[in-house]
């Protein structure tokens, strides 16, 4: 019987996951083509939308962390097959959607004329400063697709998701090929015709995405409600408790891992490239974690509006024990792969000597980097974001930061010092994030044995 719930707990997280992960991998695909695309324009356009771009995406990082919570409310609801409730937290997460991308929308606004702080070249800043107000303007569509993604991901339809983010690529690069260039008879705007297919093709898929739910039959019976009944504040706020702290849970990560490129460019291009190199690896194994993630966040929350928090802690520690799996696989593949993978990249032997050393600690990061991501997913099902928060800042900016600079800085450790310090800090936050899960399903099922 136990084997047989493993297996089927194991093929609803690769039913649920596999889209997710596919939509990940879109949104790679379109920075890929950006970065290819733009690249043809020079060093300087490809500096200033990188530039850009990396300003621009602190933000949508964060928006995306406010609405991600909101998968498992609605997943909760499907479990307890409370259809209309569905249609009201649809309403609810859209207007939260709204005030977010207000603020944000400002908040980089307010940064336009003052992006001299970061220390670029006039060039560069010069070249970055139009397509940066004009990706702007591309945030509230983003965030529009994301909600209405949390919506369609939460009860269950994640391909939904996935082949809309797939029409995405696909007509960024047609407007790219358009707009940068001049082709089909579009004006040649170069790097802000860059920025133009940018913000058209979010826009298209933020309308993919409400035509879609809005006008499918299938999701006639959670909207049922009509959206001009009066706002519930009480369930705003929720929305805003949950996301504001999952949202800051984001920006610590993602900072701290800006900052230990930062560090790494302190010892020179070369050290920095080899960075670069692991980390772009990382990345690209991390995206299943990320997807096994979101469907233990999907998972858990459905069973607890089933009323079954056994099963919710069965799920959650099932998708830990599969991303274990996968991490596991992956870190004896870049080990064994390590002297080879980072000549896929570049051909500088000293480069390709410090990247081989940095992936063995790459190797062992893989296991509880996945681990992270699934143990939070997890937590999210149980609507559990405040302490997942302060566990994020106190690992990565109390622990791996500090320790990394001590390491690589103080007692001579150099550029694997900084990964070093990485590794600590997400060890302490897997073991923070399981434990967590481990107390908190617990309580759970201790209350649903009680009642």
């Amino acid at each position: 019987m136990s084997q047989s719930k493993l297996v089927h707990e194991t093929k609803l997280l690769a039913k649920l996951s596999g889209p997710i992960v596919v939509g990940q991998v879109g949104q790679n695909l379109i920075n890929l083509a950006d970065t290819i695309m733009v690249g043809a324009l020079g060093a300087v356009a490809l500096s200033a939308s990188a530039f850009a771009g990396s300003v621009f995406v602190i933000a949508l990082i964060a928006g995306m962390g406010i609405l991600s919570p909101v998968t498992a409310l609605i997943a909760k609801m499907q479990g307890q097959e409370d259809y209309p409730y569905g249609g009201v937290l649809l309403r609810h997460s859209l207007i939260v959607t709204l005030i977010t991308s207000a603020i944000l929308t400002g908040v980089l606004y307010a940064l336009l004329p003052n992006l001299s702080i970061f220390g670029q070249t006039p060039e560069v800043l010069e070249n970055s400063l139009k397509f940066f107000e004009i990706i702007t303007w591309s945030l509230l569509p983003s965030l529009i697709y994301q909600c209405y993604k949390q919506f369609s991901d939460g009860i269950g339809k994640t391909k939904v998701g996935m082949f809309v983010m797939l029409f995405g690529v696909l007509a960024n690069i047609l407007g790219n090929y358009a707009l940068i260039y001049g082709n089909w008879g579009a004006p040649k705007l170069g790097l802000e015709g860059a920025g133009y297919s940018t913000l058209i093709s979010r826009i298209l898929m933020a309308a993919a995405m409400v035509s879609y739910i809005h006008f499918n039959p299938r999701f006639t019976k959670y909207l049922q409600e009509r959206w001009t009944h009066k706002m519930d504040h009480t369930l705003l706020r929720n929305m805003f408790r949950l996301g504001i702290p999952n949202g800051m849970t984001y920006l610590f990560e993602v900072g701290a891992f800006s900052s230990a490129a930062i560090m790494m460019g302190w010892f020179g291009s070369m050290p920095l490239a080899a960075h670069q190199i692991t980390i772009s690896m990382a990345s690209v194994t991390f995206l299943i974690s990320v997807g096994i993630g979101i469907a233990s966040s999907i998972r858990v929350g459905y069973e607890i509006g089933r009323g079954d928090a056994a099963w919710a802690r069965y799920a959650g520690f099932t998708s830990m024990k599969v991303v274990a799996i996968y991490s596991t696989i992956c870190a004896v593949a870049i080990l064994l792969l390590r002297n080879w993978i980072p000549t896929l990249y570049v051909s500088d032997v000293n480069v390709i000597e410090l990247a081989a050393m940095l992936f063995i600690v790459v190797g062992i990061f893989q296991i509880f980097d996945g681990l992270q991501a699934v143990a939070i997913g997890a937590l999210r099902g149980l609507s559990d974001t405040a302490w997942p928060s302060v566990f994020a800042f106190v690992s990565y900016w109390i622990i791996g930061l500090p320790s990394g600079y001590l390491l690589a800085f103080h007692l001579g450790w150099g550029p694997i010092g900084i990964w070093i310090g990485l590794l600590f800090g997400l060890v302490c936050v897997s073991v923070l994030l399981t434990w967590r899960f481990e107390i908190l399903s617990a309580r759970y099922l201790g209350t649903h044995e009680k009642t």
